[in-house]
């Protein structure tokens, strides 16, 4: 073989390397993607921690890495800058809120009542049980930047158009009336995160039922009216 044939075959066998990188490999059984996997988690769960005992304001990478037990190389692994993983922090939290509305919803009585309570019940009581998750949801998410905000509003018209498929399904000829329900379901989830943001502020001195009641007092004013028919103006 000529020294050109070598050169030949040895520029192919690079070519299919660098065509071909191997593969991650395990590390004690875990594929790298699991791993980075579980440092992302670790990261989300620290983030909860820090975030919801002193603000995000007051947060560091450093002390997000600590508390995960993970250097900061790790951190910007997973997240650009502490707004990115406050983002997913917030989403994280956002989802267990709205999957265990739902689970209450399936296990509610049907009727308007029932369900209406099933629904801010299960969110005072996610509030009240965790103050961390309480904290970053009502009031650090309006305290950052236009990209939390944007995922916090996208969380009102989650529960807003919860809440209008609901009246529609009772109601199915409401705007009959003459009203805006979107108008109308906006407003009474606003209405229900602000009494919240009040009672976490207050650090829960209020009874939960007390709150609930003060919850349900609208809905039952809005749910009376659809039923018997909103009078037109005169």
């Amino acid at each position: 073989m000529t020294i050109e044939n070598v050169n030949i075959v040895r520029t192919s066998h690079y070519q299919s390397m660098s065509d071909h990188p191997p593969a991650k490999r395990p590390y004690g059984g875990v594929p790298s993607e699991e791993r980075q996997r579980q440092r992302h988690d670790k990261l989300i769960d620290a983030g909860i921690r820090i975030f919801g005992s002193k603000g995000f304001h007051g947060a560091t990478v450093r002390e997000i890495c600590v508390e995960a037990h993970l250097t900061e190389r790790y951190f910007y692994e997973s997240f650009k800058n502490m707004s990115e993983l406050f983002i997913a922090v917030y989403s994280q939290v956002r989802q267990e809120l709205m999957d265990q509305t739902k689970t209450a919803l399936r296990h509610a009585k049907p009727g308007p009542d029932e369900l209406l309570e099933a629904s801010l019940r299960v969110f005072l009581e996610f509030i009240r049980n965790d103050p961390y998750r309480a904290r970053i949801f009502l009031i650090e998410a309006l305290s950052i930047g236009r990209g939390v905000i944007h995922v916090s509003g996208e969380t009102a018209r989650d529960y807003s158009n919860l809440l209008l498929k609901f009246i529609h399904n009772m109601y199915p000829d409401a705007e009959r009336f003459g009203v805006r329900l979107d108008l109308m379901t906006a407003g009474l989830i606003g209405m229900n995160i602000h009494l919240a943001t009040r009672w976490v502020n207050e650090n829960f001195a209020t009874p939960i039922d007390v709150v609930l009641r003060s919850n349900m007092l609208p809905y039952h004013g809005l749910l009376a009216l659809l039923k018997q028919g909103i009078p037109d103006k005169a």
